[in-house]
């Protein structure tokens, strides 16, 4: 470890030149104590494990598709989603005919949209069971699937506006359902099951939107079913009325959730060897991947040993984690910005970490592209630890937004870049 021991006259320079955001923990004591200042570089533990199964049910978006990774291997992400009836004891007419009926999803984003000419192809399902608003859904929850009710083949780069009806709508993606489905509908008004939303959703649970695996590459696109766009769009008519239409829409009071899948068999080596718990790989390479893919442990081992017996005070901690020189960033985005949580008790249960619950904005955990790294500060986590007010677990790392945003990354480790610069005085 580094030392470096500063004068007063130094520090004063140092603080006048700091944000005011870096000299958190300085006011935890008090000025007299504030003279030798030593900041000292130490030793972490990490490596890369797979991730738990996450909570996808109402999440503010949603991620359909397949994606091949030269790291990361295959992905592959489907939802599913109730509907509601817009208006109470709708009763098509006697004569009601079918026109047609679409599911209209919502564009939210497209990652790895480099590739252009990549066509996929989505079913589109019944729901084979019945979902329930207070209950919680996780990933790795298999979507029951009933009668297949629609397909379509597109190139997500080439979503765009469509218009509807008169009007102009946002990029959608418009699938047709087929009319037997629509004729069900119809059909269940006139034995009471539109009545009200209750018995609408026993009658049909919803919708499944599956990606199919075709060869190619793919793309993970993300929807948003919280938008009025999104909805499943019935066109009819009678003997007296030509286009009638009819909105069953999906929004936050319904519930819906998302399912994903990882298949490693062709990922990277140095990332299979630690998924099969090499832990000695995160020394020099880490791996991280949203939607339930891969979290890394983090723990700092030496700090309680390093000052047993001294009283110290932690003006900052700052825990710098640079990126990996890896070729694929440019078709694969890295995200924006990374979160830790701290792991609580021996079954690996989470909780917030203090700095978090005091600044998120301080705690920061955001890229810095200039210096190509996420940082984090953790000041008060590490003060703890040392005053044996933490039980020292570890700490889990994840993609921030990590059930709903697929951008993955790849990190120097512990001996190649990954580091904790405490900055400290001790009490006199």
């Amino acid at each position: 470890m580094k030392k470096t021991i500063f004068s007063l006259s130094l520090l004063i320079l140092i603080l006048l030149s700091c944000e005011q955001d870096d000299q958190l923990g300085l006011d935890i004591q008090p000025p007299s104590d504030r003279i030798n200042i030593q900041v000292d570089t130490f030793p972490l533990i990490a490596y890369t494990l797979a991730d738990d199964s996450l909570l996808t049910s109402k999440t503010r978006y949603n991620v359909a598709g397949y994606l091949f990774d030269p790291i990361f291997g295959l992905t592959v992400s489907s939802f599913c989603s109730q509907l509601k009836i817009s208006k109470t004891n709708i009763v098509f007419g006697a004569d009601a005919i079918p026109d047609s009926i679409f599911l209209y999803l919502k564009l939210n984003n497209i990652y790895a949209k480099s590739r252009q000419n990549d066509l996929m192809t989505f079913n589109v399902y019944e729901l084979g069971e019945p979902l329930y608003y207070d209950s919680a859904y996780y990933s790795n929850r298999e979507i029951k699937k009933g009668n297949l009710i629609g397909t379509i083949t597109f190139n997500p780069s080439k979503i765009d506006s469509i218009y509807l009806d008169t009007g102009k709508i946002a990029p959608t993606l418009k699938i047709p359902l087929s009319l037997n489905y629509a004729k069900k509908i119809i059909d269940a008004s006139f034995e009471g099951k539109l009545l009200n939303n209750s018995t609408f959703q026993q009658y049909f649970y919803g919708i499944v939107v599956e990606p199919v695996i075709n060869g190619n590459q793919g793309n993970l696109v993300i929807w948003d079913l919280v938008n009025t766009i999104s909805n499943v769009t019935l066109y009819y008519h009678t003997s007296s009325l030509s286009k009638v239409k009819e909105i069953f829409q999906m929004d936050a009071t319904i519930q819906w959730y998302s399912n994903f899948y990882h298949d490693y068999s062709t990922a990277s080596l140095d990332l299979l060897n630690q998924l099969n718990g090499d832990t000695t790989g995160g020394k020099q390479i880490l791996f991280l991947q949203p939607l339930a893919g891969t979290k890394i442990f983090i723990r700092f081992p030496d700090l309680q040993n390093y000052f047993q017996g001294k009283q110290v005070n932690i003006n900052m901690a700052e825990l710098l984690i640079p990126i990996y020189n890896d070729p694929t960033s440019r078709e694969f985005p890295i995200p924006s910005k990374l979160t830790l949580a701290k792991i609580k008790d021996t079954l690996g249960n989470t909780s917030y970490v203090d700095d978090f619950i005091f600044s998120e904005s301080m705690f920061d955990g955001s890229y810095y592209s200039q210096k190509k790294y996420y940082r984090f500060r953790l000041p008060r986590y590490t003060q703890n630890l040392i005053l044996d007010r933490e039980e020292n677990l570890g700490l889990y790392l994840r993609v921030s937004g990590t059930s709903i945003y697929p951008n993955r990354v790849i990190l120097k480790g512990t001996e190649n870049g990954m580091k904790l610069v405490v900055t400290y005085s001790y009490v006199n």
